[in-house]
């Protein structure tokens, strides 16, 4: 019954956060870690915490680490990795909950296949209404074995294939701590967490059981498309967090799927700029056409392009189109992103 670490990061959740520390302390599995990151936010989270720490049965499986500042949830995550004594981490956003036997479903599938990670379906629910939205369910049972064949997996064709998302994944504590596969930014950061990962899995288990809820919450930040201005700092913070995934791909030069995990990461890229563009007008302050060109800065050289054997020519449109004037860019860029309908 090996120990099993669940990360739970709290910031400003007091609504949620009983619920989400209720569905952990219910699990059918009894041999858990509840490390509760708090973030030092400013309502009475931390207090139900604590009384729930005093007061449940298990309450004494729980752990609370204080972060030395306000960091935000990656930097919280990277305290779980840093404090887990689990042979096992599973990351749980405070707001959500997960279903009474998940940490039992995947542990089964962990231990039978010494996995590096088991990656289960999830659900949306809508807070306050208990609407369920099915967001992702995998079709199918997979094992998948073997240097790189899970990057292969992924890297099959230009889609998601995975979630988006670090949560509702049990991941081998070692393959973490060995791999140093951190959280390094702030925004997107589950986007560049799993370009790291995935590349470095030897065995996965993929389950089409629904094991996690995610919850649409009234305090969620609204959308794009709902406000009148747009902070200009979350889109230049997001061109820092692809910069860095950009800078990441070179490590996986001499991998087989490096073709296609470029061709991803352009994509991912191409999305931003066309935020940036649908919502130009509305930043809290200019954005220039140079910063967002920049946005586009291909992860490969132009010789390992000519090498490439899949998407080469996908890779040389972006990577000439990056290349452009500025103001040249911007506009075949935003033609693009309008007949893609990203714009």
């Amino acid at each position: 019954m090996p120990l099993v670490t669940i990360g739970i990061p709290v910031y400003n959740v007091e609504p949620y956060i009983e619920k989400c520390l209720l569905s952990v302390l219910n699990q059918t599995y009894k041999n858990l870690e509840i490390l509760v990151v708090d973030d030092l936010g400013t309502d009475n989270s931390m207090q139900i915490v604590r009384r729930l720490q005093n007061e449940n049965p298990l309450g004494a499986c729980m752990t609370v680490v204080v972060q030395p500042k306000n960091g935000g949830s990656g930097k919280a995550r990277n305290t779980v990795i840093d404090h887990a004594h689990g042979k096992y981490i599973f990351f749980l956003d405070s707001d959500d909950y997960i279903e009474p036997n998940t940490i039992e479903i995947m542990l089964n599938e962990a231990e039978e296949h010494c996995t590096d990670a088991v990656i289960a379906s999830l659900r949306k629910v809508i807070w306050g209404t208990d609407d369920e939205q099915l967001t992702l369910q995998y079709s199918t049972y997979r094992l998948i074995k073997g240097e790189d064949e899970f990057a292969k997996f992924v890297c099959q064709d230009l889609r998601w294939h995975i979630a988006i998302t670090a949560c509702n994944i049990l991941f081998s504590t070692p393959f973490l701590r060995n791999n140093n596969i951190r959280f390094l930014a702030s925004k997107d950061e589950d986007a560049l967490f799993l370009s790291d990962y995935y590349s470095e899995i030897q065995c996965a288990v993929i389950l089409p059981k629904v094991t996690y809820n995610y919850v649409i919450r009234p305090g969620s930040k609204m959308g794009n498309n709902a406000r009148k201005i747009i902070p200009v700092s979350e889109i230049r913070d997001r061109f820092v967090t692809d910069s860095i995934m950009t800078q990441r791909c070179f490590r996986l030069q001499n991998r087989s799927f490096y073709d296609a995990h470029c061709a991803r990461v352009v994509k991912h890229k191409f999305r931003a700029v066309c935020v940036a563009l649908r919502h130009r007008n509305r930043f809290s302050e200019y954005l220039s056409s140079e910063e967002i060109r920049q946005e586009l800065a291909h992860p490969a050289s132009f010789r390992d392009i000519l090498a490439f054997k899949r998407y080469k020519y996908y890779h040389l449109f972006f990577y000439v189109l990056g290349k452009l004037p500025p103001s040249l860019f911007v506009g075949i860029s935003y033609t693009l992103g309008k007949i893609m309908r990203w714009i």
